[in-house]
């Protein structure tokens, strides 16, 4: 795996919450199950705290883990794929940049599904923080795939 999805490795709990969503008919291939087996199988349990996001609505926030949430579900059932990796950046409380690793599967057409996983994220960051705390984070949003076979990652 790259490097950069190896450093947010205590996100686990997204690959569970993936897993329990099921897909559209309540299963996943026996590739798919084996590549989350292989992922979750070298995650720890390391918990950090949530960070707090701030939302258009004053004296209102979120947390990140909360959006994570959020987003991992909608991607599930919006297009039918199974988020493996997501990452929140900003600092004070702003969401500058949002990263997705979602598995690919054979025959799709990936910059087409990777506008509508953005357009999908787009519409949960503006639902949730509103669309002046989510402008910037919406124009930064970068979607990985991850083969079933050779576990390789493409943008």
């Amino acid at each position: 795996m790259n490097s950069e999805i190896d450093d947010e490795q205590t996100d686990a709990w997204l690959v569970a919450a993936g897993r329990e969503l099921g897909g559209p008919d309540n299963s996943l291939s026996a590739d798919a199950n084996r590549l989350v087996g292989a992922i979750t199988a070298s995650l720890g349990t390391i918990r950090r705290p949530g960070r707090a996001l701030d939302t258009d609505t004053s004296g209102v926030r979120i947390s990140d883990r909360v959006l994570k949430q959020l987003l991992a579900i909608r991607i599930r059932r919006t297009l039918g794929r199974l988020v493996v990796h997501l990452v929140v950046d900003g600092a004070d409380g702003a969401v500058d940049h949002i990263r997705i690793g979602l598995i690919a599967r054979y025959r799709d057409v990936l910059p087409t599904d990777s506008e509508r996983v953005r357009d999908t994220v787009t519409d949960v960051l503006n639902a949730v923080l509103g669309p002046d705390h989510s402008a910037t984070a919406a124009q930064h949003l970068d979607v990985r795939w991850q083969d079933l076979e050779t576990h390789e990652w493409s943008a």
